[in-house]
């Protein structure tokens, strides 16, 4: 039987920063990052492409990145199969993904996203990173000496998390254990985040049904010691102040979809709590949210009030919503939002995980304005705060942009729940209920 690894390098996080910098007022201008979307029909117009071009402070990036574009472009465009409504039905997306970390390091991920009636086929990508200060492209081994243990760390990581995946399926041992050699890992894509170095990985690699990416994430703290000066330097992320922006009780179809286009642009990372049973009907917007870097957690089965449901069912939807999104993305969650903050059913029934709640209400469930919702987070927000926020609202896509851009201001970096978890040295704690993320006492200098 598999066993769910996720997370399992959370103890690395317990070791103390070695220092403490003073916080950013805002995000540094090699952070700015501008989209061009550009889209036509072909084959008598019933198919659709979709593609992103990026404009940085570095034309050479820029060059780089929207050549990769164009590949993927002129390599599947013409195996699109001709459909009514190709909008929908028979499209190319090519979409650029970025995050940011350090002073001036942004990494690229170029994802070609195929589908077919919804139904996704295939996901080549291609992973860059570079020093926007400078336009140099950057390496793992420009990150990590020859010698260094962190090579060993990483291949650990790869085989523990590659073989979770999936929990129903096996991966060929062979293929995995090929990932896991120096020669294979120098040349994996990677990014760099605010928190993690991440690898990633087509699924179809290991489990050759699976049109989904997967990727492998390593906390910077674990790699302590073992970096070059460079690559200490741009994993550098202390002087920020870090939120993670939450959305509840999706996915929906072009609500999330217009939302997932915001995010990205503004390279911007969030935690999806997902209704289990919407998960069938939109899976291809789930697999979108995977692909694209978010984090995927259980806002349980069905959003009931589980004040009036017994253990038993509780634990029966619990199942019913692991299985539901193993089947998509090939993960487990690990933590919950309890539907309407209820959250003494889930310890009562035992359910072994993690609680989330939160400290910034927006109430954009009220039909709130732009402004009101703005207001609400500037007056609440603080480092570590947790924001609550719905992708089942009209212009979710619209209310979340003047947040996002408040915050780049204000300097703070928008990161998964599971970051703000690491970021804070703080141990994932199953039936512990979490309002908001303060730095773990114990782990100070």
């Amino acid at each position: 039987m598999k066993r769910c690894s996720a997370l399992f390098l959370a103890l690395l996080l317990l070791f103390p920063l070695c220092v403490q910098a003073e916080k950013a007022d805002r995000l540094p201008d090699a952070f700015s990052i501008k989209y061009q979307v550009k889209e036509r029909l072909e084959k008598k117009e019933k198919t659709f492409i979709s593609k992103e071009y990026i404009r940085s402070l570095q034309p050479g990036v820029d060059e780089r990145i929207n050549g990769l574009v164009d590949s993927f472009d002129s390599l599947m465009s013409g195996d699109l199969k001709p459909l009514d409504n190709p909008r929908r039905n028979s499209r190319l997306d090519i979409h650029v993904v970025h995050s940011v970390s350090g002073r001036s390091a942004v990494s690229f991920l170029v994802l070609a996203r195929e589908s077919y009636r919804r139904k996704q086929l295939r996901s080549p990508f291609d992973c860059m990173t570079f020093d926007m200060e400078t336009g140099e492209e950057l390496f793992l081994t420009d990150l990590f000496p020859k010698d260094s243990e962190a090579w060993d760390l990483m291949a650990e990581a790869i085989y523990h998390e590659l073989s979770a995946y999936f929990p129903k399926q096996e991966a060929d041992e062979e293929t995995l254990l090929s990932l896991c050699s120096r020669e294979a890992i120098e040349k994996t894509p990677f990014m760099l985040g605010p928190v993690c170095l991440t690898l990633h990985y087509e699924a179809k690699t290991l489990y050759p049904d699976q049109p989904s990416l997967m990727k492998v994430s390593v906390p910077y703290t674990a790699f302590r010691g073992m970096m070059t000066e460079k690559g200490a330097y741009h994993t550098d992320n202390s002087m920020y102040k870090m939120v993670a922006i939450t959305l509840d009780d999706g996915p929906t179809y072009s609500i999330t979809a217009s939302l997932l286009n915001t995010l990205r642009h503004n390279g911007t990372p969030v935690t999806f709590f997902l209704v289990g049973d919407r998960i069938a009907e939109y899976q291809d917007i789930v697999l979108r949210e995977n692909d694209e870097l978010h984090s995927l957690q259980s806002h349980h089965f069905k959003h009931t009030d589980t004040t009036k449901s017994n253990a038993g069912r509780i634990q029966s939807y619990t199942k019913q919503f692991n299985e539901a999104l193993s089947s998509v993305t090939g993960t487990l969650p690990v933590m919950l939002r309890a539907p309407y903050g209820l959250s003494d059913p889930f310890i009562q029934a035992g359910i072994e995980l993690p609680l989330i709640q939160w400290d910034v209400d927006t109430k954009d469930w009220a039909g709130r304005s732009k402004s009101a919702i703005l207001s609400v987070v500037k007056e609440e927000t603080k480092d570590g705060s947790i924001i609550l926020m719905h992708d089942v609202v009209e212009d979710t896509a619209g209310n979340i942009l003047p947040v996002l851009e408040w915050l780049r201001g204000k300097g703070y970096l928008c990161v998964t729940m599971e970051d703000l978890f690491l970021h804070n040295h703080q141990e994932m704690k199953p039936k512990r209920v979490y309002y908001f993320m303060e730095k773990n006492p114990e782990a100070a200098p």
